[in-house]
C-alpha cells in the first residue's frame, strides 16, 4: 500500500517535535524588601537581649538571703538563751526533787500503787538550738545574652555598629512549664504462634507536659523613638510536649528533658522574632524553594528552550552571591523566552511551542521576573496564563504566583520602587 506524501510529512513533523516538559526543583536566595522600611534610611544597628528572669532571679535571691539571715539571727538568739533555759530546767527539777525526797516512803508507795501515779519529777528536756534550713530557690536559666543576640538577632541590610544606629532589643520573659507527667495508653496487640492468633493488652508509656517562653521585641531609632514593638501572641500560646511511646516506663528524672526543651524553644522563638523584624524593616536574605521547567526532546529541537532554562537557573542561584552575573543570565533567559514565545501555538498539539511548553515558559518567565522584581511584565504573563485552560496543578501554581507578585507589588510601593 502506498502512503501519501502529506501523511509521511505529517509523521516526520510529529516525530521531530516529539517532546515532554520536565520540572526541576531549585532553591535560591533573594533579598526580600521590607514592608515598613525605616525612613529616613539608617545604616547601622545593634542588638541586645534582656530577660525578665534576671529581675525575678534577683528578687528570689534577695528573699533567700534575707530568709537565711533571719534563720541565722533566730539561731544565734536561741543559742544565747539556751544556757538560761537549761539552768531554769535544772533549778526546777532540783526543787521538785527536794519536795519529792521530803515525802515519806509510805506516801510514795500509796501514790504509786493506790493512785497509780508516779510522782517522781521528770527533768524537762531543753532542745539544742539548730539552724533552720532555708532551701535555695529554683532560679530561671540565665544565658550568655550578648552571644545570643550576635547569633540570632541580625538585621539584614544593615551594618552592626552602635554609632548612629537602630537599637534592636528582645526581652525574654522566661521559660514556663507544667510538671511533666508519665502517662499510659493500653493497646491491643496480636501474636501468631503455630497458626493461632492471640490478642493481648500492652501498656505504652509516654511523657507529656506543656510549656511556653513569651518574648517581646522593640526597635527604636537613634533618638530612642519607638519604630516597632510587639509581643507576639504566637509566643504566648502554650505548646504541648509529648514523647514517643515506649513499652518501658521512662525515668522520672525530667531535668534533662526540661533543659533541652527550654534551649530548643529559646532558639526557635529568637529565630521567629528575627524573621518578624527583618520582614518589617530589614532586607532579609530569604530562601525560596520552587521549580523551573525545561523541555526534553529529540534531535535538539528545543535547544533554545534548554539554553534559556540553564541561564535562568544560573541567574537564580547567583542572585545574592554575584548580582552582576545573575542579572546578565536572567536578562538573557528572559530575552530568549520572549523570542521563543513568538512561535507559541496553544491550539496545535504538533507545534514546536505548543500549549504545554508555552505554559512552562510562562512559569519560568514569572520566576525570572520575580527575581528581577519586574511586576509590570509579570502582570502581562499572569493575564496570559489566566486565558489558558490550565490543569489543576498549573492553576494552583498560578494562584501562588498571584499571591507572590501581589506581595512584591506592595513591598515595592512601600519602598518607593
Amino acid at each position: 500500500m502506498k502512503l501519501s506524501l502529506s501523511f509521511i510529512l505529517t509523521c516526520l513533523v510529529g516525530m521531530s517535535f516529539a517532546q515532554s516538559v520536565k520540572s526541576e526543583d531549585i532553591t535560591y536566595t533573594y533579598v526580600k524588601l521590607p514592608t515598613n522600611p525605616v525612613q529616613p534610611k539608617v545604616d547601622n544597628y545593634y542588638s541586645t537581649i534582656t530577660s525578665s528572669a534576671e529581675a525575678e532571679n534577683a528578687k528570689l535571691m534577695a528573699e533567700y538571703e534575707a530568709e537565711k539571715a533571719r534563720a541565722e539571727a533566730d539561731y544565734q538568739r536561741e543559742m544565747a538563751d539556751y544556757p538560761a533555759k537549761v539552768k531554769a530546767a535544772d533549778d526546777k527539777y532540783a526543787k521538785e526533787m527536794e519536795v519529792y525526797n521530803a515525802k515519806s516512803t509510805a506516801t510514795k508507795v500509796i501514790e504509786k500503787q493506790l493512785l497509780n501515779e508516779n510522782t517522781k519529777p521528770v527533768h524537762d528536756y531543753v532542745a539544742q538550738p539548730y539552724r533552720r534550713t532555708v532551701s535555695q530557690p529554683a532560679l530561671k536559666t540565665s544565658y550568655d545574652y550578648p552571644s545570643l543576640a550576635a547569633t540570632y538577632l541580625v538585621l539584614d541590610g544593615f551594618t552592626k555598629a552602635q554609632v548612629n544606629a537602630l537599637s534592636y532589643t528582645v526581652n525574654i520573659q522566661g521559660f514556663e512549664h507544667s510538671q511533666p507527667q508519665i502517662k499510659t495508653e493500653v493497646k491491643d496487640e496480636v501474636s501468631v504462634k503455630d497458626g493461632v492468633r492471640t490478642t493481648y493488652k500492652v501498656t505504652y508509656y509516654y511523657i507529656e507536659f506543656t510549656y511556653k517562653m513569651p518574648m517581646s521585641v522593640r526597635v527604636a531609632g537613634m533618638n530612642n523613638q519607638e519604630i516597632f514593638y510587639v509581643a507576639p501572641v504566637e509566643l504566648t500560646n502554650t505548646k504541648t510536649y509529648k514523647s514517643s511511646q515506649s513499652k518501658t516506663a521512662p525515668s522520672s528524672d525530667f531535668s534533662f528533658l526540661i533543659k533541652s526543651t527550654e534551649e530548643a524553644i529559646l532558639k526557635e522563638n529568637l529565630k521567629f522574632i528575627n524573621h518578624l523584624v527583618n520582614d518589617r524593616i530589614g532586607y532579609e536574605i530569604t530562601t525560596r524553594a520552587t521549580s523551573l521547567d525545561y523541555v526534553k526532546s529529540k534531535n535538539d529541537a528545543h535547544a533554545d528552550v534548554m539554553e534559556a532554562y540553564n541561564n535562568a537557573t544560573i541567574g537564580l542561584k547567583t542572585l545574592t552571591t554575584n548580582e552582576t552575573l545573575a542579572k546578565q543570565k536572567l536578562t538573557a533567559a528572559i530575552d530568549a523566552f520572549k523570542v521563543i514565545l513568538t512561535e507559541s501555538d496553544v491550539y496545535d498539539k504538533k507545534a514546536r511551542i505548543d500549549k504545554d511548553i508555552t505554559t512552562a515558559i510562562y512559569f519560568d518567565l514569572l520566576e525570572c521576573y520575580f527575581a528581577m522584581r519586574n511586576t509590570a511584565d509579570a502582570e502581562v504573563i499572569l493575564k496570559s496564563l489566566g486565558q489558558l485552560d490550565l490543569s489543576n496543578r498549573d492553576k494552583k501554581q498560578k494562584e501562588k504566583m498571584d499571591e507572590l507578585f501581589l506581595d512584591l507589588t506592595l513591598r515595592k510601593a512601600a519602598n518607593g520602587l
